[in-house]
């Protein structure tokens, strides 16, 4: 694969970046259902290997100005904390 371009650089580090999440989250479901300790800290060790790659991917991508987050609204994040103070309500009875 050649990325002699910023556009395919992007895309390529985009498409990295979503399927490292996607290993990540596999791995902790993964990690919830093991049928042993020695299979749990297997996939245990594995989550923390492709964690430190998905966030050394995030970072390549920030540092070029490639991933961008936006500004959350105070309107939105009060609404979110308020949702999840609701649902920690609701398991806390």
């Amino acid at each position: 694969l050649l990325l002699n371009t910023n556009f395919y650089q992007i895309d390529f580090l985009n498409d990295l970046l979503a399927s490292e999440k996607e290993i990540t989250t596999n791995t902790a479901t993964a990690i919830t259902e093991a049928s042993n300790r020695k299979l749990e800290n297997m996939f245990l060790e594995f989550f923390d290997s492709i964690e430190a790659i998905q966030r050394d991917t995030y970072e390549l991508a920030w540092n070029n100005g490639w991933y961008e987050l936006e500004e959350a609204e105070t309107k939105k994040i009060n609404e979110s904390a308020k949702k999840l103070n609701q649902k920690m309500e609701e398991l806390s009875n």
